[in-house]
């Protein structure tokens, strides 16, 4: 990851990394922030033509006309900057228009995605969350600033570094003979959750909801009912649930080749 403020334009950018072509450019949705500062701005000219000679009126819009200013600027900076996706990685771009913070996706270590539902007392709201776990131990949160493009975003950069980690799924599971995806653990007697231990018999479906993953056998209850916050690799997952006893045979062929077919 190049992380170097104020360095290089767009293209030198892209072209040094390999990051290859572009799938697009997003920045975050600043309509609320437009809305507060016009609001701060109308609220301090007021308090100071009602002020009436009042030292503490006057202070009191100056203050105000102050903390409009402050979220102008902010808003601007935010108004300001994109983040590109490309077919090899993602960068941000300040306001400046020179690149700010560069990921390829094979700098990224794990994926996670899943959806936080926020009660808002007379009812629920979904907001998609996605966060890379990169190599260096930074991580890049795509749900911050907040793109309102993001389910368009997630599927893509799920699809691109999905087809990275297949392989090297694979690889582990014949090296060592099973797959660690956080605290779920595919081996070749099942699938292992804390102390519990699934037999690959004992399963009837594997569910993944908004923001659990659940493995089902005959029982009532499903017997891993497990946080997708806590899970790198869903799409890798689930395509090595769904043929476990292909990716178990030698003569297996690459499975990066099938990525792109099972929402890779």
């Amino acid at each position: 990851m190049d992380s170097r403020e104020g360095g290089r334009s767009i293209e030198q950018a892209v072209t040094e990394a390999g990051l290859g072509e572009q799938y697009g450019r997003y920045r975050s949705a600043v309509a609320a922030d437009i809305a507060i500062v016009v609001c701060c701005a109308a609220l301090g000219f007021v308090l100071l033509a009602a002020a009436g000679g009042a030292g503490a009126v006057v202070a009191m819009g100056l203050g105000v006309l102050a903390l409009a200013a402050v979220g102008g600027l902010v808003t601007w900076r935010k108004a300001n900057t994109w983040r590109h996706l490309y077919t090899g990685g993602t960068l941000t771009v300040g306001p400046r228009g020179t690149v700010t913070s560069l990921v390829t996706w094979h700098d990224v270590a794990h994926l996670r995605y899943w959806t936080r539902v926020v009660n808002l007392g007379t009812a629920y709201t979904e907001v998609p969350q996605c966060r890379l776990d990169l190599n260096n131990g930074e991580v890049v949160d795509l749900a911050k600033p907040r793109y309102k493009e993001l389910p368009e975003i997630v599927p893509f950069v799920d699809a691109k570094i999905s087809a990275i980690k297949l392989p090297l799924k694979t690889e582990e599971l014949r090296k060592t003979g099973a797959a660690v995806f956080g605290p779920i653990t595919l081996a070749a007697e099942g699938a292992r959750w804390r102390d519990s231990l699934v037999p690959w018999h004992a399963i009837t479906r594997v569910e993944v909801g908004k923001t659990r993953l659940k493995i089902w056998t005959d029982s009532r209850q499903p017997v891993v009912s497990q946080l997708l916050s806590a899970v790198p690799e869903l799409t890798v997952l689930i395509h090595m649930f769904g043929n476990w006893q292909e990716l178990q045979q030698p003569d297996q062929r690459d499975p990066s080749t099938q990525a792109q077919g099972d929402k890779m």
